[in-house]
């Protein structure tokens, strides 16, 4: 078990106390569907393996909110008031459906439906830090379309991440959000390859800020596959378990809203993230403007616990939403069903284009809570469908 002392800065809650947190997790529950490995763009599909995670613990202060960008596009603070534009020059309203280059396209060879199909991006080694940089490499992602995909139909899209154990298997050990809803495209991504951060540890690299090779990946591979997929450019989502959350909270900062000066995916907006057991975003990361934001985490979680983490993380999605009263603002229950309602509440002051949801489970531990988080991110995205 891999263990870290941090100190916890609470943000807005105003208490600084010290832990010691681990992550470990049991594989998800969902039963299994029809995974290909397909063809490749670049190479061939990856091998995987479906060993139980455990995942990279620790914890930072919240990140600022300066600098927000829309969604619509770059500059302008519209979308923060629920805004329908953003940026200049007759931005699409982030209500409307915004297709990317990729729509037109034939899809690249080798892509099966109806499965993930493995693909590759060149990491240069960059990160936010000019005076830091890895090793070059290589990543592989893999992309999921839909049975019917239609190359002229801008499709919701998602970017899974998993938590620590095998840092090979982003196509088996991400949350199957097809199995609730078929009909959205999915990119599952591999943790850096042996050798590289975190150093003897299979995960994310996570733990460092400017410092994590994951903003070149992630920029990378997302504009890679805005450019060759029909996505649909006000529709994106980030969404992982354990280390994938923090990484997930992570590009929901500084991926939100497309910004033409940002040194890694300019032309990436990421409207929403959801997570389970994840952490906060460094203080010395870029943030962008709004980010619609769900969180799953148990209370009984003593590996990475709630207080220090996503507890965290929520004053900081609040503030740069403009959402009225903080953390402690009005909420009203939220979800479809009990299994949902009894745990999840959304904050009412919030503008309806970036709903803010906190669910907070007991006696789960640090588990990836398949059959909740499943239905609870579908609902979730839903509420941003084109109106």
């Amino acid at each position: 078990m891999n263990t870290k002392n941090f100190g916890l800065f609470f943000g807005a809650f105003g208490l600084i106390g010290a832990a010691l947190t681990a992550c470990s997790s049991s594989p998800g529950t969902s039963p299994p569907i029809d995974f290909g490995s397909g063809g490749s763009l670049n190479s061939g599909a990856g091998t995987s393996s479906n060993a139980g995670d455990t995942s990279l613990a620790g914890s930072s202060p919240i990140a600022g909110t300066g600098g927000a960008v829309t969604a619509g596009g770059a500059g302008g603070a519209g979308g923060a008031s629920g805004g329908a534009s953003g940026g200049s020059g007759g931005a699409i309203p982030i209500t409307a459906v915004s297709p990317s280059k990729g729509c037109g396209k034939t899809i690249p060879a080798g892509q099966v439906l109806g499965q993930y199909t493995a693909f590759d991006t060149m990491v240069q080694g960059k990160t936010l830090d000019p005076a830091f940089t890895v090793m070059p490499h290589t990543r592989k992602y893999f992309v999921w379309l839909p049975k019917d995909y239609d190359q002229s139909k801008p499709y919701r899209i998602t970017y899974l991440f998993y938590g620590c154990g095998d840092r090979y298997k982003g196509d088996s050990a991400t949350y199957r959000l097809m199995m609730q809803d078929p009909e959205s495209i999915y990119v599952g991504m591999n943790m850096p390859p042996t050798g590289l951060p975190p150093a003897g540890k299979d995960c994310y690299d996570n733990s460092i800020g400017k410092q994590s090779v994951e903003w070149e990946f992630m920029g990378t591979t997302a504009t890679t596959v805005q450019d060759n997929f029909c996505v649909d450019e006000n529709r994106e989502f980030v969404a992982g378990y354990s280390s994938g959350a923090w990484v997930s909270n992570m590009f929901g900062c500084y991926f939100a809203g497309k910004d033409p000066t940002r040194m890694f995916g300019p032309e990436i907006s990421i409207r929403g993230q959801s997570t389970v057991t994840g952490g906060p975003v460094f203080p010395d990361v870029p943030c962008g403007g709004p980010v619609a934001a769900l969180w799953i985490h148990d209370s009984d979680d003593h590996e990475n616990v709630i207080g220090g983490n996503s507890m965290t993380s929520l004053p900081r999605v609040l503030a740069v939403n403009k959402c009225t009263g903080g953390p402690t603002g009005t909420t009203a229950k939220w979800g479809s069903t009990t299994a949902l309602s009894d745990y999840c509440k959304q904050y009412t002051g919030c503008p309806a284009d970036y709903p803010v949801i906190f669910c907070t489970t007991s006696g789960r531990g640090h588990s990836s809570q398949d059959d909740m988080a499943l239905p609870a991110f579908i609902e979730f995205q839903n509420m941003m469908n084109p109106k």
